[in-house]
């Protein structure tokens, strides 16, 4: 994946918007060699096939040392939120 500075993306945006729609590239645009911001084209997903999924999911990016704290935010969200009541319960 290509990175650039924000500043860079700033001055050629029309361009980096066209190399993305166009050629599909995907960049990640960095501030003081700190990536902060990812542009991807959106048309990968919606082409996507089911055999696909493997690929796509190993693509991105990982939690590294913050899924542990992840998944405890998600089961404390969990234990707020109220199952939902339907006429089959």
């Amino acid at each position: 994946m290509e990175r650039i500075s924000v500043t860079q993306a700033v001055r050629q945006f029309s361009d980096l918007l066209n190399r993305i729609f166009y050629q599909g590239v995907s960049v990640e645009l960095e501030r003081g060699n700190k990536v902060i911001a990812r542009i991807s084209p959106v048309s990968i997903a919606s082409s996507l096939k089911v055999k696909d999924l493997n690929r796509m999911f190993a693509e991105l990016p990982s939690l590294g040392d913050d899924a542990g704290v992840f998944a405890k935010d998600l089961a404390d969200i969990r234990k707020q939120i109220p199952l939902e009541k339907t006429q089959w319960d």
